[in-house]
């Protein structure tokens, strides 16, 4: 399928994406990664110097001792993390309700986060299988296109959930029916839009592949982590579990047990925790 003109034109009438975070993903691109670089890119953007600070020294990550400037955060938080911090606060700022999905302005903004800390939990529980840093990117904006369908396409929830009910189809199933695209494309869409990695583009495009056709360690952990963000409630919507996912196919081929996931659901859980707390989000 392909995505609608009138999403496209959406698309590409997005603002872009801020200074600060356009050079950190050039940064993130390369093999030849520079601190220095790094903090002469967000040292003079003071929100962004703020959350990094913030989230060196928080609980997700805290160490020893207290971080208190951006070249000791670069270093404890790595660039992946960086580039997360930056593209959070920038989606932060793009919240809007999705009543197609019946979730609100945080519900949204809080289940990319969750997938991408989910990311993280499954990579401690995951011992076999080196998962790559930038999947917690992916993880973030896995559901970007969501933001972009309810802005531009008028859809009722419950013809979609008509469908769902009648043809016995998945919630993505039935927006390919009714809407001529699913979410996942329209986020790929987006992501080149912006210039991601392809790598990240891909993994977008293809979170609710079923079978999962060229399995790689970075979508199967974006799949489990989206799978462990509904798990604890966070981004549930009017879909709610209604998806399909090789959940057994994907824990096995990242080494990673039921007991494995279930610790990075509660870990996830507690990380999310922290998170709210510091953007001063309740329940």
């Amino acid at each position: 399928m392909s995505v609608p003109e009138k999403l496209l034109e959406g698309i590409e009438h997005l603002e872009p994406l801020p200074f600060t975070l356009q050079r950190l993903v050039v940064i993130l691109g390369r093999e030849d990664i520079n601190t220095t670089e790094i903090v002469q890119v967000i040292e003079f953007d003071g929100a962004v110097a703020a959350n990094i600070l913030r989230t060196a020294n928080s609980a997700r990550f805290c160490g020893r001792f207290e971080i208190t400037n951006l070249r000791d955060a670069v270093v404890r938080l790595g660039t992946s993390v960086l580039l997360e911090i930056a593209l959070g606060a920038q989606l932060h700022t793009l919240k809007t309700a999705a009543p197609l999905y019946d979730l609100t302005e945080d519900d949204l903004w809080l289940h990319g986060a969750a997938a991408s800390m989910a990311v993280k939990a499954i990579t401690r529980e995951s011992h076999s299988v080196k998962i790559p840093p930038i999947a917690t990117i992916a993880a973030l904006i896995h559901d970007i296109g969501k933001l972009i369908m309810v802005r531009y396409l008028q859809a009722d929830v419950s013809a979609i959930l008509a469908i769902c009910s009648e043809k016995q189809l998945t919630f993505v199933e039935a927006e390919r029916e009714l809407l001529g695209c699913d979410h996942a494309e329209v986020g790929a869409a987006v992501a080149r839009k912006w210039s991601f990695p392809e790598p990240i583009t891909q993994v977008i495009e293809r979170h609710h592949q079923v079978p999962v056709v060229e399995p790689t360690p970075m979508l199967d952990a974006v799949m489990l982590a989206n799978l462990a963000a509904k798990t604890i409630g966070v981004g549930l919507g009017v879909e709610g579990l209604n998806l399909r996912i090789e959940y057994s196919g994907s824990r096995d081929r990242l080494g990673l047990t039921v007991e494995g996931f279930e610790r990075a659901c509660a870990q996830t859980a507690f990380w999310l925790r922290d998170l709210k707390k510091s953007y001063g989000i309740e329940g």
